[in-house]
């Protein structure tokens, strides 16, 4: 007998094994995925959820110096935190690396709370 379903049921489908699963997904790949729609939405971009994102994209082709950094940092984090409740950010180990064809690049250490593994985010950021 299949299983009766239930408007609360919490639904996720899970793209590195293709399936829908009940409940949330701790995959790694799936997490880094959110974190990557999170920071590259921007503020006022989503209709309905004018809130979810961040200001990456508004400081992208800005001259950064310390402080900025350091507050475009904090965003990211404010913005990840607040989205994407699977993981712990390591704040201290956050950071934005400037790299010699111009780019930047970005990596955000994290811990998976049901479970503890560490990953890193790292997405290099062309300006």
């Amino acid at each position: 007998m299949a299983k009766q379903l239930n408007i609360r049921d919490r639904f996720a489908y899970d793209l590195s094994k293709d399936i829908i699963n009940e409940g949330e997904i701790w995959d790694v790949d799936v997490i880094n995925q959110s974190i990557e729609m999170i920071i590259g939405t921007s503020y006022g971009e989503r209709l309905f959820n004018i809130g979810f994102g961040s200001t990456l994209s508004l400081s992208l082709f800005e001259t950064m110096s310390n402080s900025e950094t350091n507050r475009l940092i904090k965003d990211l984090i404010k913005s990840i935190e607040l989205w994407e409740d699977r993981v712990t950010i390591l704040s201290s180990e956050v950071s934005l690396i400037s790299n010699s064809d111009n780019s930047l690049t970005l990596y955000i250490p994290y811990s998976i709370n049901k479970n503890n593994i560490k990953s890193i985010f790292q997405k290099k950021l062309i300006t």
